[in-house]
């Protein structure tokens, strides 16, 4: 994966099974949706989805 941009790391959180911020979110982090981010979850790594599915996230969006 290329560097993903804001949005796009919004859009996979938003639709990803696997996101979990258990313990990653600091409590004045609101968690509503539009705030979500792959950078939020326990399985990234800072740069990359450590379970490798932010691509298939991402490529089975609706991006029209």
């Amino acid at each position: 994966m290329n560097h993903a941009s804001k949005n796009q790391l919004t859009a996979v959180a938003q639709a990803c099974d696997h996101f979990d911020s258990s313990g990653v979110i600091n409590s004045k982090v609101s968690t509503e949706a539009e705030n979500i981010s792959c950078r939020m979850c326990k399985n990234w790594d800072g740069e990359k989805c450590i379970i490798n599915v932010f691509d298939n996230v991402l490529t089975s969006l609706d991006q029209t």
